[in-house]
C-alpha cells in the first residue's frame, strides 16, 4: 500500500496496520485521545487496541525492544492489553492514541492530561478478523482520489485544509480541520480538493483481508434514468475503433470492448491516438436516446479527454461535450435518435486516450 492506493492523484502514505484476530464484543468506535507530554515525562500504560499518531515533536514509544522514536506525522500500532511507555524527547510533545473501543469508554489509564478528540459513530458490519490500517492521504490542489469502495467500514479526520467529500449515501459535504466522516463497507466514496491550497486526512480502516483494499466504483447519476443501453448483456457491441493499445484486439486487456461491460477497474485505451481517438458503438435497437455518459481513463499528466462529439449513423452531430473529471462518470442530457453513435476526441491531453465507460440511456423507437 502507499503512492496512490485511493486512485486519482492523491498521495496515500502507510502509518502502520495489523491484523486483528480478536475483537472485543459489542458495539466499536474509534476513538481518539490526545496527550500533551512535557520534556522528559513519560507515561506507561496498557489498554484495547490502538493506533499512535504524532503530533508535534519527538516521541519515545516503547512496547517491548527496540524502542521506536515517531515524529510528527508517524506513527504505529499498539498491541491491545500490554503495557506500553510514551515519552517525550528534547522538548514537548503531542500525541494520539486513537482507541479501538466501545462507546463511551473514556481515556486510556494513567493518560495524564488526555482530552478526546473525537470519537465515531459505532462501526457497522466490521469483517472477522480485519486489517487494521491508518493512513495519512495527502490531495494536491485540484486533485482527487478515484470514486472506490473499501471491504471494511472508514473513517476520516480532516486533519488540514478543505476537501469536498462525497459518499454514496450523503452526497457531497465541504470537510474543514477537525471534520469527521465515515462510511460502511462497500459504500462509493471520493475526496477532491478544488481549492488552491493542499489538503491533508487520516483514515482508519478495518477491512476484510481476503479483498481488495480498494475496488474502483462509481456514483449513480440522479439524471440518467432507467438502464445503461450502451452495455454488451443489453445488446450493445463495438463496431469499430481508432486502435487498442498495442496493437490488440477488441477483446484485449486495454480493448475497446470494456468500455460496455459495466466495469469500472477495466477501460479501453488507444494506441496513441490523442485527440484524433473515436470508438463506434451500436445499440440493440434504434433508440430516442434521452441522456449520455461518459467516463474518461487518464494517466494524470496525459490520456485524459476533456471534450468529445456524438456522430450518429444518420449523420447528425451531437456536442460538443465537455469532460471535466476523469474521477467518474459524467452524465450529459441529450435528445437524439440513433443506432449506432460514434464517440469521436475533440480535445484531450494526449497519449493513449480511451474510455472507462460509455452509457447510453433513452428508450426504444417504435
Amino acid at each position: 500500500m502507499g503512492g496512490s492506493a485511493l486512485g486519482g492523484n492523491a498521495e496515500t502514505i502507510l502509518l502502520a496496520q495489523r491484523v486483528l484476530q480478536d475483537l472485543p464484543a459489542g458495539d466499536l468506535v474509534w476513538a481518539a485521545y490526545e496527550t500533551r507530554l512535557e520534556s522528559g515525562e513519560t507515561i506507561t500504560h496498557s489498554h484495547e487496541f490502538a493506533f499512535v499518531y504524532v503530533m508535534t515533536g519527538s516521541l519515545l514509544f516503547n512496547q517491548g525492544m527496540p524502542s521506536r522514536i515517531l515524529e510528527p506525522i508517524q506513527g504505529d500500532a499498539v498491541t491491545a492489553n500490554i503495557a506500553h511507555r510514551h515519552g517525550a524527547i528534547d522538548g514537548e510533545s503531542i500525541f494520539w492514541e486513537v482507541l479501538l473501543t466501545t462507546p463511551g469508554s473514556g481515556p486510556p489509564p494513567n493518560s495524564g492530561n488526555s482530552r478526546l478528540v473525537f470519537e465515531s459513530a459505532i462501526l457497522l458490519d466490521i469483517p472477522d478478523a480485519p486489517l487494521a490500517t491508518f493512513v495519512l492521504v495527502l490531495v494536491p490542489p485540484g486533485g482527487q482520489t478515484s470514486v472506490h469502495t473499501h471491504p471494511g467500514p472508514e473513517l476520516i479526520y480532516q486533519s488540514s485544509g478543505r476537501i469536498d467529500y462525497e459518499n454514496a449515501l450523503i452526497g457531497v459535504q465541504r470537510m474543514g480541520v477537525g471534520d469527521v466522516e465515515g462510511i460502511p463497507p462497500n459504500t462509493a466514496v471520493q475526496k477532491r480538493n478544488p481549492f488552491d491550497e493542499g489538503a491533508a486526512f487520516l483514515s482508519w480502516f478495518l477491512v476484510d483481508t481476503a479483498l481488495p483494499f480498494a475496488t474502483a466504483a462509481r456514483f449513480e447519476s440522479p439524471d440518467a434514468g432507467g438502464d445503461n443501453l450502451a452495455l454488451a448483456d443489453k445488446g450493445a457491441s463495438v463496431v469499430a475503433v481508432s486502435s487498442n493499445f498495442g496493437g490488440g484486439n477488441l477483446e484485449s486487456a486495454y480493448g475497446a470492448n470494456n468500455v460496455l461491460d459495466g466495469d469500472p477497474s477495466t477501460e479501453w485505451s488507444s494506441d496513441g491516438d490523442g485527440d484524433s481517438a473515436w470508438i463506434e458503438i451500436a445499440l440493440a435497437t434504434k433508440t430516442n436516446v434521452t441522456s449520455l455518459g461518459f467516463w474518461t481513463r487518464t494517466m494524470g499528466t496525459s490520456a485524459q479527454i476533456s471534450s468529445f462529439q456524438v456522430v450518429t449513423d444518420t449523420g447528425s452531430i451531437i456536442g460538443p461535450f465537455t469532460v471535466d473529471s476523469a474521477a467518474t462518470v459524467t452524465f450529459f442530457e441529450t435528445n437524439f435518435e440513433a443506432t449506432r453513435l460514434r464517440f469521436e476526441v475533440i480535445e484531450s491531453s494526449g497519449g493513449n486516450t480511451g474510455a472507462i465507460e460509455i452509457e447510453v440511456y433513452g428508450v426504444a423507437v417504435p
